[in-house]
């Protein structure tokens, strides 16, 4: 069975360029554009780990991590988080973030940590 990641990010080309580069690879990918849309996501299918997006509009990814770790059946689904700030990085951690990786986005790098955090589909 391979290995689901959902994807979050309101920017659309982030969303299909990772999205078709990680099913090119064997993984079941679904998508969110927002924190709100991942949760009604989670609760149709649990994934292997989140690829989520800190700046959107609605419920952002910061509010959406400290949501997910009240929920006890989703608190421990790895999460990267996806952010062109650097210095949230001591505060992603505190709250279960296994990674993080900057914008813009390399998608090698992206592929790298999936690989390294749920290994291959």
């Amino acid at each position: 069975m391979p290995k689901t990641i959902l994807v979050v990010d309101d920017e659309t080309v982030v969303l299909e360029i990772s999205k078709r580069r990680l099913e090119d690879r064997g993984y079941e990918v679904y998508t969110a554009t927002d924190g709100t849309e991942a949760f009604q996501r989670l609760k149709s299918k649990v994934p292997d780990l989140i690829l989520l997006d800190v700046q959107m509009p609605g419920m952002n990814g910061y509010t959406f991590i400290m949501e997910k770790s009240k929920i006890p059946e989703f608190v421990d689904i790895p999460v990267v988080t996806l952010t062109a700030y650097n210095e949230m990085e001591p505060l992603f951690k505190r709250h279960g973030v296994k990674a993080y990786l900057l914008k813009p986005l390399k998608l090698q790098d992206l592929i790298d940590k999936v690989v390294e955090i749920v290994g291959q589909p």
